[in-house]
C-alpha cells in the first residue's frame, strides 16, 4: 500500500501529469456547473407549468362552482391529500397517473427534450475536449520520449553531447539525467579507450627505441667475438663484460618497463598499511649501499625511528630507492645525500636532498616526465623512467611528490605520505 502510494506521489511530480488533471478538474467544475444549470432551468420551467396548470383547474372550477372557491384554493395551497386518492382514481380512467412519462406529458413534452438535446451537447463537448485534452498531454509525453529514444540512437552513433531538458520535475527529466549521465559515461570511456591504444603505441614505440641500442651493441658484439678469432683473450674478456653490462641493462630496462606498465594500467593494488617510515627507507637504501659506496658518496638518514604513515612497504621503497639512485647518479664522489622526516596529524613529509649538480629552472618542470633524462645524466642506464615511476607510485597511494632545486646547488625531493587511509 505504501509502495503505491509513494509511485502516485511521484507520478504528481509529472508537469505534463499535473497540467493534465489540473485542466481536466477545470473541466469537470465546468460541465458539473453547466448541467446544474440545465437542470435547475428544467426544474423552473416544469415548476412554472405546473403553476399555470393548477391556475387553470383552479379557475375552471371556481368559475363552475364559485361556491367552492375557498375549498378548491386550499387543496392546492394547503395540501392535497384528503383529495389525493378521489382525483387519481378519476384520471385512472384516462391513463393519466403517476407512472406517466415526461415525454407523453403534453405539459413538459418540449421543455424536457430541450433539456436533453442541451445535456447531451454539452457532455459530447465536455467529452471532445477532454479527449483533445488527453491526446495533447499523451502526444507532449511522447514527443519528449521520442527526442530521448533519437538521443539514445545519436550516443550509439558516437554523438555524446547532453540532450536538453535533464533540469526538469518528473520521470521524463530523470531519464533525461540519466540518457545524459549513460552518453557522458560512455564519451568517457571512448575517449579512454582512445587513449589507452595512443599509450600503448606510444609504448611498443618508447620499448623498441630504449632497446635499440643496447640490442645493437650485442649484435656487434657477438659478430666480433664470432668471426676474430685470433683476438686476444684480454680483449675478448673485455667484450663479454661489455655484452653483460649490456644484457644488465635490458634487464633493469625491462623489469622497469613492466612495472611502469602495470602501474599506468592500474592493475597495482597497493597493500596501504599503517608501518615505520624508518624501515622503509631503509629497505630503499639496502639495495644502493654498494654503488653509493663505490662512489664514496654517505646515505645520512634522521628522524623519529617511531614514526608510521600508511603506505605499501615496498612500492614505496621502490619509489625512495628511484630517487636515491637519481641522486647517486647527479652527485659528486665523496659527497652526502641526506634522507629525513617529520610528521604532523594529517601526513609525513620525507625529505631527499642531495648537493649534486642540481636542475636547472627549465628542466625542473619535466623530471617526472616518462622517459625525460635530464641534460646532466651520465648514467648509461638512465633510460627517464625512474622519477616517473617513484610519482605514479607516491600518488596512487593517495600522497604527493615535488622537487625544488637550483642549478648547481644541489636537488630536494619531498614526498608527503598520509596518516589516515585514503580508498
Amino acid at each position: 500500500m505504501e509502495e503505491r502510494g509513494g509511485r502516485a506521489l511521484r507520478l504528481f511530480k509529472n508537469k505534463e501529469v499535473q497540467l493534465t488533471i489540473g485542466i481536466l478538474l477545470v473541466l469537470l467544475i465546468v460541465l458539473g456547473t453547466i448541467l446544474v444549470c440545465i437542470f435547475g432551468s428544467f426544474a423552473r420551467t416544469a415548476n412554472t407549468v405546473q403553476l399555470k396548470q393548477n391556475m387553470a383547474v383552479i379557475g375552471a372550477l371556481t368559475k363552475k362552482y364559485p361556491q367552492l372557491e375557498e375549498d378548491i384554493v386550499n387543496n392546492y395551497t394547503k395540501g392535497f391529500q384528503n383529495n389525493y386518492e378521489y382525483g387519481r382514481d378519476i384520471l385512472e380512467k384516462y391513463s393519466y397517473n403517476e407512472s406517466l412519462s415526461i415525454d407523453k406529458n403534453t405539459a413538459l413534452q418540449k421543455d424536457a427534450m430541450k433539456s436533453y438535446i442541451r445535456i447531451c451537447v454539452t457532455i459530447a463537448i465536455f467529452a471532445l475536449l477532454i479527449a483533445i485534452l488527453l491526446i495533447s498531454a499523451f502526444n507532449r509525453v511522447f514527443s519528449k520520449i521520442q527526442k530521448l529514444s533519437f538521443k539514445a540512437e545519436a550516443v550509439i552513433e558516437g554523438q555524446y553531447s547532453p540532450a536538453a531538458g535533464e533540469m526538469e520535475e518528473g520521470d521524463i527529466g530523470f531519464l533525461t539525467y540519466q540518457i545524459n549521465t549513460m552518453a557522458e559515461r560512455l564519451g568517457e570511456n571512448v575517449q579512454a579507450l582512445k587513449n589507452d591504444k595512443l599509450f600503448l603505441k606510444k609504448l611498443m614505440t618508447d620499448i623498441s627505441h630504449q632497446l635499440k641500442t643496447p640490442l645493437a651493441s650485442l649484435i656487434m658484439f657477438n659478430d666480433i667475438l664470432e668471426n676474430d678469432k685470433t683476438m686476444p683473450e684480454q680483449e675478448r674478456i673485455r667484450f663479454l663484460s661489455e655484452s653483460k653490462n649490456q644484457l644488465d641493462r635490458m634487464e633493469w630496462l625491462i623489469k622497469n618497463m613492466m612495472k611502469m606498465a602495470k602501474l599506468e594500467a592500474k592493475v597495482v593494488e597497493f597493500d596501504k598499511k599503517e608501518a615505520l617510515i624508518a624501515g622503509t627507507v631503509q629497505r630503499g637504501i639496502a639495495a644502493l649501499q654498494v654503488i653509493a659506496s663505490e662512489r664514496n658518496i654517505r646515505i645520512g638518514v634522521s628522524g623519529d625511528e617511531g614514526v608510521k604513515a600508511i603506505h605499501d612497504i615496498n612500492w614505496t621503497a621502490e619509489a625512495f630507492s628511484n630517487i636515491i639512485k637519481n641522486s647517486i647518479e647527479h652527485s659528486k664522489s665523496s659527497s652526502e645525500i641526506n634522507i629525513s622526516w617529520e610528521e604532523n596529524n594529517v601526513f609525513v613529509q620525507i625529505v631527499i636532498s642531495d648537493n649534486g649538480t642540481g636542475i636547472s629552472r627549465e628542466e625542473l618542470p619535466r623530471i617526472f616526465d616518462r622517459f625525460y633524462k635530464g641534460s646532466g645524466s651520465s648514467s648509461p642506464t638512465n633510460v627517464g623512467i625512474g622519477l616517473y615511476i617513484t610519482k605514479t607510485i607516491i600518488e596512487g597511494q593517495g600522497g604527493s611528490i615535488y622537487a625544488c632545486s637550483k642549478e648547481g646547488q644541489g636537488a630536494k625531493f619531498v614526498i608527503r605520505l598520509m596518516k589516515v587511509l585514503i580508498s
